[in-house]
């Protein structure tokens, strides 16, 4: 077969690029921590006011306290959502606003995360601060365009959906109509999926100290060139990162924090931060991919780096590819 060399060829490739990924990744590891902490405090100012207006009415006059909000069929949850509705709906609406606030600074936190993977030289906690603080900006664009662009697509896609529903009711069996609308559900989410990667490709070549329209366009022609090399790791840590939470969720539903015992308690802490911590280091290895899949050089990046740096000296990478001086007769 003569595609074959070709194809062993790729998955040699694709093999060096996840060894690459992982080294990256480890590198990182200190800015990999240093993200999951402030994830953390995150999570403990935003949900701490919330879970204790949803105890103060019920778990706090009980024996047991917060245990039997966990207690099988959710009667007492459900009671405790009842009675604290007034309180609960206040300390929402303040969780919300400060959560949007420490969501846009965390962009902050990832930029040095996304600085970390793609520093040459390992440099410390020090210099990616202040790499995060410099991109701060930049990032904080691209991600308000980011879900401006999803916001749009995901509404006209739930209004055409809608739509398609009713008429799929009514003329079709509703197996194939249920079928119909998840299967047009799932080309909706193809094109929301690939502006987040699209995102993070554009934030890589920022850390570059690429200007915003010079990242634009090599993130297009990154995305182009080398699709397949990002299909398959943002599927593989996509499907990763929904299948832990899924795997971890039986796990804590065995330890049944609802029975005393401070051991369940620990032990369900452990299993949620694992989770968390897991989900971070899987981001942390799609950044990886992103900045070796954007270091590899191609005829268009190479094109594009003549343009940027035409009054400058030719880079050493691109002399690299120039052919060499024929011979004198």
């Amino acid at each position: 077969n003569p595609r074959t060399p070709q194809l062993r060829g790729g998955a040699r490739a694709g093999a060096r690029g996840a060894m690459s990924a992982f080294r990256t990744t480890r590198r990182a590891a200190r800015a990999i921590a240093l993200v999951y902490l402030l994830r953390l405090l995150v999570a403990w100012i935003v949900v701490s006011p919330i879970a204790r207006a949803l105890s103060s009415v019920v778990a706090r006059n009980h024996p047991r306290g917060d245990a039997i909000l966990f207690e099988a069929g959710g009667l007492e949850l459900i009671e405790s959502l009842r009675l604290s509705s007034t309180v609960l709906a206040s300390e929402i609406k303040g969780a919300l606003l400060i959560g949007t606030v420490l969501g846009a600074l965390s962009l902050s936190p990832a930029a040095a995360l996304f600085s970390a993977l793609a520093e040459k030289e390992p440099t410390g906690p020090a210099q990616w601060i202040r790499r995060g603080v410099e991109l701060f900006p930049r990032f904080l664009l691209t991600f308000g365009a980011r879900l401006f662009c999803q916001g749009v697509l995901l509404g006209a896609g739930a209004i055409a959906l809608t739509r398609l529903a009713r008429h799929f009711g009514s003329s079709w069996p509703e197996p194939r109509a249920d079928l119909a609308g998840v299967t047009l559900g799932l080309v909706v989410l193809l094109p929301v999926c690939a502006l987040g990667v699209y995102e993070d490709l554009v934030r890589g070549e920022m850390v570059k100290n690429a200007p915003l329209a010079v990242a634009l366009r090599r993130a297009v022609q990154i995305a182009r060139s080398r699709a397949l090399a990002l299909a398959g790791p943002w599927l593989l840590i996509a499907a990763c990162s929904i299948a832990l939470p899924l795997l971890a969720a039986p796990l804590v539903g065995l330890l049944d924090v609802s029975q005393p015992g401070v051991s369940r308690l620990i032990g369900v802490t452990v299993v949620h931060q694992l989770v968390v911590l897991c989900l971070v280091v899987l981001r942390a290895l799609w950044l990886a991919v992103v900045v070796d899949v954007g270091s590899a050089p191609s005829a268009e990046r190479l094109a594009v780096d003549l343009e940027v740096a035409a009054s400058g000296p030719v880079p050493a990478q691109i002399e690299a590819h120039d052919a060499a001086p024929e011979p004198r007769q």
